[in-house]
């Protein structure tokens, strides 16, 4: 499971306690936490794209896992 896909899932968890809170402070300080794991997945999520394998991985290296086809294939 990546971390963007467990700060999600907390961030549900938090939601569903809310939901079932009985007193307006503890349902407010479950969603100001849902808020700030999701912040965590958002942030996850651009660090994950930013390091991408691909971005730098060998372009020969790219070709034999598939991801790209070699310039002298044609």
């Amino acid at each position: 499971m990546s971390k963007e896909a467990e700060y999600r899932g907390l961030a549900a968890k938090a939601i569903d306690l809310a939901s079932r809170a009985s007193s307006r402070r503890d349902k407010s300080r479950l969603l100001e936490m849902a808020e700030k794991w999701l912040e965590l997945a958002e942030r996850a999520h651009r660090l994950a794209d930013h390091f991408k394998p691909q971005q730098w991985q060998h372009p020969l290296l790219r070709m034999k896992l598939g991801d790209e086809k070699h310039p002298d294939a044609e």
